[in-house]
């Protein structure tokens, strides 16, 4: 190697440039390496952080807490694995075991008053007035939309007023895909509505097109009833049935739409005592009745920042804060959608945002094609009379 003094002017500034190239290259070495390191400690303390929480979580004093922990990540699908960290697989399915115990209780269909469900809100010159329940459809469409809060979640709840209105609609049959909420809307020219039941769904390869248990729509059976627990239906009068049918119950019940999911969260009035209904916390999704017949669907947020979500619970006592008769739970967690009017009301809770595919759902007439149905069946009682 020469020595500097023999380099020529040219040689000199080339090596200038090269050490300070390489004076370069290792400052950017060292913050490269400096960042990496805080991410990668910042990984493990995490990934330490959450097996402690974990630990204290399962091993701790609380038999609710762990139960409620366990129970959301079973019904979180890429996180059943986290439990059997810390417990057996005994253990586990012990937990297991408690969820979803049947309601023994018959349904009783003449809670539902359709006669007074038909009667509108009363209007005087201040404008429309609160319905016994204390909601008002301001714009007359019979359709109320309301916030809901409590604690640690947020979602959204549709009365649609005259049920002969909800309607249980599908993906096409064979189609090896299922709908989006807002796909299913635009086929049937519904108004709005909610995500329905369960789905087959071959450890997450499903497409979201083939419903699971027992399925109706307007008369049709989609599904003869495998692999699903309760049912939840609209029979022809318009009463909303839940409880653990068989299909020879759902025809000699008139009905005429409906899905299988679970648990009921409400029968004949009653809330299902909490200790039958055990469950974690996540996104939810929900169908009930009022007394008058008016439809509740209801939709809350979860596995985000502003909503971690709900737990059966807390279904079932913002169904009775609204006046539930009847309800039932629905496909939850990443399904969980509600939709009017043309667009969300809540935020999806899937992986990239997007509203996921479906199998049915149930959706809601617009009130013009209530009054073509309405002059079908005027027209065809006068073409039937001698």
């Amino acid at each position: 190697m020469k020595d500097r003094s023999e380099l020529s002017p040219e040689e000199l500034r080339a090596e200038k440039e090269r050490r300070r190239r390489a004076a370069k290259h290792k400052r950017r070495s060292r913050i490269v390496n400096r960042i990496f390191g805080f991410v990668m400690a910042t990984v493990i303390m995490a990934g330490l952080g959450g097996l402690g929480l974990e630990y204290v979580l399962v091993k701790g004093p609380s038999e609710t807490l762990r139960n409620t922990f366990v129970m959301t990540m079973f019904e979180t699908r890429r996180f059943t694995w986290i439990p059997n960290i810390f417990l057996s697989e005994e253990e586990v399915a012990a937990i297991k075991a408690t969820r979803n115990q049947h309601v023994e209780e018959e349904f009783d269909a003449s809670l539902i008053s359709l006669a007074v469900e038909q009667e509108q809100d009363s209007e005087t010159a201040d404008g429309p007035q609160p319905d016994a329940y204390g909601l008002v459809d301001d714009d007359g469409d019979g359709i109320v939309i309301c916030d809901v809060r409590g604690s640690g979640y947020v979602g959204y709840m549709i009365v649609v007023k005259d049920p002969h209105r909800v309607f249980v609609g599908a993906a096409n049959k064979n189609s090896g895909y299922g709908l989006t909420l807002e796909e299913m809307c635009q086929k049937y020219g519904a108004v709005g509505g909610i995500n329905g039941g369960a789905f087959v769904d071959n450890k997450g390869a499903g497409f979201g097109d083939k419903p699971d248990g027992l399925t109706l729509l307007e008369g049709e059976i989609r599904n003869e009833g495998y692999g699903a627990d309760a049912f939840v239906g609209l029979d022809k009068n318009g009463v909303l049935h839940v409880g653990y049918y068989s299909l020879a119950d759902v025809l000699a019940s008139d009905i005429t739409d409906g899905v299988s999911f679970g648990p009921v969260l409400i029968i004949n009035g009653n809330v299902t005592d909490s200790a039958k209904i055990p469950s974690g916390v996540n996104p939810r999704t929900a169908i009930g009745q009022r007394a008058d017949g008016a439809i509740l669907m209801l939709v809350i947020d979860g596995r985000q920042v502003h909503s971690i979500g709900a737990t059966y619970t807390d279904l079932a006592r913002i169904m009775a804060d609204y006046g539930a008769v009847n309800a039932c739970n629905l496909d939850g967690g990443s399904s969980s959608t509600i939709y009017c009017y043309g667009k969300y009301l809540n935020s999806s809770s899937s992986a990239n945002g997007v509203a996921r595919a479906l199998p049915d759902a149930f959706l809601i007439r617009s009130l013009e094609e209530m009054e073509q149905r309405a002059a079908a069946e005027a027209g065809a009682e006068a073409q039937a009379q001698p």
